[in-house]
């Protein structure tokens, strides 16, 4: 028989409550963070704190672009080749609009890029005396979207892979004034779809600077004859959530329109910043 301490003992140690706090649930995994991406980013944006809870990190990057073109264009008298310089751009206050979002959670990530450029450009006789001048306006619209997945990263450098698919909508309409032959004007335009791989590196320099480089190829299996794009960048990071970052972008089409071969290449400078939430 247990003595009357032995029993209050026993009893102690049964009603004793745990004094350790109880395991909060574990954080969703990725493919409910996936699934929940795709509500749009109207929803992300309304419950930033609910999306911040899941382990989910945003960054949006809006962006100046001023890129010169050259552009080639396959008629029946043959192409039609013309170039606008940056300079150029600058002077006619032709300009592009870019800008980028990223949701990242731990290793993935999510990204679309997407730009608008509205450009015009002339020459003189571009096919000799068949034509007194050429001249060609491009309106190109793209969205290209990744799955990115980090494969290198430490405390000063990180590397992703990226996989995805861009949306390309572009217009070309070429007039050619009267020379040896009547004017002409020629107008095509059409909207597909391309596959995409590439790659992404960020690199520290120093307490607060980076550099950024982006370069991703298409075309291959999709519509496009070829696609391709690079972005190399320097930035400064303020804090945690803003930074602002310049460098250049070459961005490159092929594609038949209507059937004429249409070649145009955008490249030129580009300043912007980033937000972080």
């Amino acid at each position: 028989m247990r003595s009357p301490e032995s029993a209050q003992r026993m009893g102690q140690r049964i009603a004793a409550p745990d004094p350790r706090p109880t395991r909060a649930a574990s954080e969703p995994t990725l493919w409910l963070g996936l699934r929940a991406s795709s509500l749009g980013m109207t929803l992300l944006l309304a419950a930033p704190a609910a999306a911040q809870d899941a382990g989910w990190r945003f960054a949006v990057s809006p962006y100046l672009w001023a890129p010169g073109i050259e552009t080639s264009v396959g008629t029946q008298w043959g192409p039609v080749d013309l170039d606008l310089s940056t300079s150029d751009v600058l002077s006619d206050l032709d300009l592009a609009f870019m800008g980028a979002f990223e949701a990242r959670n731990g290793r993935w990530g999510l990204i679309a890029d997407l730009f608008y450029a509205k450009l015009s450009q002339g020459r003189a006789n571009p096919l000799g005396p068949l034509f007194a001048r050429g001249r060609v306006e491009t309106t190109a619209k793209a969205l290209s979207g990744y799955v990115g997945y980090r494969v290198s990263e430490t405390e000063r450098f990180a590397v992703d892979a990226l996989a995805g698919f861009r949306v390309t909508d572009l217009a070309v309409d070429l007039s050619l004034s009267p020379g040896a032959l009547p004017g002409q004007r020629l107008g095509v335009s059409g909207t597909w779809v391309d596959p995409v791989i590439g790659g992404r590196a960020r690199v520290a320099i120093g307490s607060n600077g980076f550099a950024t480089a982006l370069a991703d190829l298409g075309g291959f299996g999709g519509d496009s004859d070829q696609t391709w794009q690079v972005v190399a960048m320097l930035g400064y990071q303020f804090n945690a959530r803003w930074s602002v970052q310049g460098g250049w972008r070459w961005f490159s089409i092929e594609h038949a329109l209507e059937g004429l071969d249409v070649e145009t290449d955008f490249s030129g400078p580009l300043l912007g910043l980033t937000i972080r939430f």
